[in-house]
């Protein structure tokens, strides 16, 4: 049997093996099977399986659900917003935002970050009894809601928390797996129940305290002059308000008009012009409104102005005051500064000493007939100004670069106010004319 006659027999073999399947899957290698991966949102997986605290994974779940917030608590309300805001993102982050969701009486479901006002003790201490009695993840997550609780606030505090603990130490019994009996109940702490507790404390629940809020809600000039004219502080304040409301499941007042008078309240003339345009087109029905846009707007114009360094900028007639106030607060000064020096040189003083009034009474003196109107003082321009009472020398460009001529608000009032008074002439003019023209049509009857 020649070379030719070998090839063509081992390829007729190869041939008739590789169409015997069970020779094929003999020689191919088994598929590589990849299990299915359950879908998780958090680090902390998916479903409502207990965690393995034992493991690597679940030790780190634990210390990082747990790590304290960067700044301690200290109970005070302004702060429980942000507080309970941050409680609530730790708790999406880690996969047991569940217990959080409480029932009210009504059996409808509520936050308790948010809506802690609409539900009492009853219901968070029969919403955590459902989940202590199981071996579940909502159990190790009330756990980690208690840690995460003590270890970010302050110690005083807890102290104070630590008082009510019969609140939230519930005697519970865990329902083990089958066939394993019933244990006798033990006092089980809860997070959920601790946090309503920590709530209860810092925010009373009473009638008082909605009256209170609505109460500050409608006087927000108040608002303002605490927040000094700052409109982004303002704006924070009565979002809280409000938020402090919701939380109580209580709408807030009919506040855009009360909203108007804490925005006119503002000490910056610029944005209390636009305020007040805001409100005529308001109530001219030009534009419509709500509490949210006005805020929105309101907090876009502060913004606008401060960029464009225009915020509690001074009027021309405020900038004068000022000045005046400065000079006034200088002549006041200088006795005193003078009375200092007296035991050093009394008699040089008394030489050298002149009347500030003196020394700034050329300010009241009208220039005489063909004098000049502009003159040159300590190197400062100033021209006079007829329409002045206070002073007839004014600068002629003020620190703001407005120059006088042009600028001069005693002028415009004093033409605006020329202009109406030859109006009231001309028609008193007109009507003299009309009844001497009537008096003069006058019928004789007695010819």
């Amino acid at each position: 049997m020649d070379a030719a006659q070998i090839s063509a027999l081992v390829t007729a073999a190869v041939q008739a093996a590789l169409q015997n399947q069970d020779v094929i899957n003999a020689i191919r290698p088994p598929a590589r099977v990849i299990p299915a991966v359950p879908f998780a949102v958090t680090p902390a997986g998916a479903g409502n399986d207990a965690w393995d605290f034992t493991t690597s994974t679940g030790l780190k779940i634990f210390m990082a659900s747990t790590a304290p917030l960067p700044v301690l608590y200290d109970g005070k309300e302004a702060g429980l917003r942000d507080f309970l805001r941050k409680i609530l993102q730790r708790a999406q982050s880690y996969g047991w935002s569940s217990i959080l969701m409480v029932a009210d009486t009504a059996g409808n479901v509520k936050n308790i970050t948010t809506q802690h006002g609409s539900l009492n003790l009853t219901n968070v201490q029969a919403h955590a009894t459902t989940y202590l009695r199981a071996q579940q993840r909502q159990h190790q997550a009330s756990a980690c809601l208690s840690k995460l609780i003590m270890g970010s606030i302050t110690p005083k505090l807890a102290n104070r928390l630590a008082t009510r603990s019969n609140n939230y130490n519930l005697n519970v019994a865990v329902i083990p797996p089958a066939p394993h009996a019933a244990p006798a109940p033990i006092i089980k702490e809860d997070g959920t129940c601790m946090l309503y507790e920590l709530i209860s404390m810092v925010s009373i629940e009473t009638i008082a305290t909605v009256a209170i809020l609505n109460k500050k809600l409608i006087n927000l000039e108040h608002i303002m002059e605490q927040s000094k004219s700052n409109i982004e502080d303002f704006n924070f304040v009565v979002d809280d308000l409000i938020a402090q409301l919701d939380a109580r499941s209580v709408a807030p007042p009919p506040m855009i008009h009360s909203l108007f008078d804490g925005y006119a309240n503002c000490a910056d003339p610029e944005f209390t012009k636009y305020i007040a345009f805001k409100l005529m087109c308001y109530e001219d029905g030009t534009i419509q409104l709500d509490y949210e846009s006005l805020m929105h707007m309101a907090a876009e114009k502060y913004k606008s102005l401060v960029r464009k360094d225009k915020w509690m900028h001074k009027s021309e007639e405020q900038l004068e005051i000022i000045a005046l106030r400065s000079e006034i607060s200088d002549l006041k000064a200088m006795p005193s500064v003078q009375a200092a020096s007296a035991n050093k040189n009394s008699e040089k003083k008394d030489q050298k000493k002149v009347s500030y009034a003196d020394k700034f009474a050329w300010k009241l003196v009208e220039p005489k007939s063909g004098e000049p109107k502009e003159k040159t003082v300590n190197n400062k321009t100033y021209i006079y100004c007829p329409y002045h009472d206070t002073t007839k020398w004014v600068l002629k460009v003020n620190d703001k670069g407005v120059d006088h001529r042009t600028g001069c608000t005693k002028k415009k009032e004093a033409l605006a106010a020329a202009a109406i008074n030859k109006e009231e002439d001309t028609t008193a003019a007109a009507l003299a004319g009309a009844m001497e023209d009537v008096g003069t049509a006058t019928v004789d009857v007695n010819p």
